[in-house]
């Protein structure tokens, strides 16, 4: 490889890195010892997190960072996401809480070293929680390229404010489909914001179906959200609905739970199966001998692998 190939192709590495490197767990070759800070926290104290970086015997070394960002979600599946500064604009961030102490690093093959994350509650923090990501990463070099080939490691922050007022709810934003084929299984979709002020677990979407007369006729439920809903942010769930339906309007009910059974959301709409009714009228006016008038009814309406991209960063948690 030329030596100017070597250098497009570490640019390559870096633009990948930077725009759109992915993350599902914390990779094999670079470890850290504290992936998940979690602290019950008192307004006016400081607390410390130690974190703990290691590489793998046969990974070549170089310099490491820990940047603070704020905490965003993927609405399709709940993978949290690092978010900027300019587009951290949640109440309930921890990003300005949080300092990383003595980041960069140099990590040799096979080394450890320990940081410090120190983190400062203000004294006016009277409610809810507080979310940060921690973003354990490579650092670039003067050349530009990465200085090792090592995954980044996000590393989710949950601060739960002691004897702080909480409140768990939520908005269902969208919920379908509007219409669906008769005698077939369907999938019911629907997309919950958390808007209550703390982070919920578990979230199980119940799917009812209801016939014209009020009579359940079909039911169905997702598996719980793997990870944690945090304020502000918003996640879509979907599950078929096996029990095939005859043509008709319906009414599709979508409640959303958190683990232990609290509801945080609950939204019905119509549900249109197969074509919508319609009459038709074909009588000849007398001595006219006029074409048929049709009158057609219309249907009931209807009512965290890390990415790293611009304004956002993704990762799983």
């Amino acid at each position: 490889m030329t030596t100017t190939t070597h250098a497009r192709f570490c640019l390559f590495l870096l633009a990948l890195f930077l725009a759109g490197a992915v993350l599902a767990a914390p990779a094999a070759a670079l470890r850290v010892e504290g992936a998940r800070i979690a602290l019950d926290v008192e307004p006016g104290k400081t607390y410390t997190a130690p974190i703990g970086i290691s590489l793998r015997a046969d990974e070549p070394g170089g310099d490491f960072a820990v940047d603070v960002l704020g905490f965003g979600q993927s609405p399709a599946d709940g993978t949290y996401i690092g978010l900027e500064a300019a587009n951290d604009t949640s109440p309930y961030t921890a990003r300005p809480f949080i300092a990383i102490q003595g980041s960069p690093v140099r990590l040799e093959a096979g080394g450890r070293i320990a940081l410090n994350a120190t983190i400062s509650v203000p004294a006016d923090v009277r409610e809810g929680g507080r979310y940060a990501i921690l973003l354990v990463h490579p650092a670039a070099t003067a050349t530009g390229a990465p200085a090792a080939f090592a995954t980044a490691v996000a590393i989710p922050v949950f601060l739960t404010v002691k004897g702080a007022a909480v409140s768990d709810s939520g908005t269902i934003e969208e919920l379908g489909p509007a219409s669906v084929p008769p005698g077939r299984p369907f999938e019911a979709t629907a997309t919950l914001r958390n808007s209550g002020n703390r982070h919920v677990y578990g979230v199980v979407q119940h799917v009812t179906v209801t016939d014209a007369g009020g009579a359940t006729v079909a039911t169905a439920k997702t598996q719980p959200l793997e990870r944690a809903l945090v304020p502000g942010n918003a996640v879509r769930s979907a599950v078929t609905v096996n029990q095939t339906l005859a043509a008709g309007t319906y009414r599709l009910t979508s409640r959303m739970e958190t683990r232990d059974g609290a509801l945080l959301a609950e939204r019905t709409e119509a549900l249109q199966v197969g074509a919508a009714a319609s009459t038709t009228a074909n009588r000849a006016t007398p001595g006219f001998g006029a074409p048929a008038a049709v009158l057609v009814l219309a249907g009931l309406g209807a009512g965290g692998l890390f990415r790293r991209r611009r304004g956002g960063r993704m990762m799983g948690g």
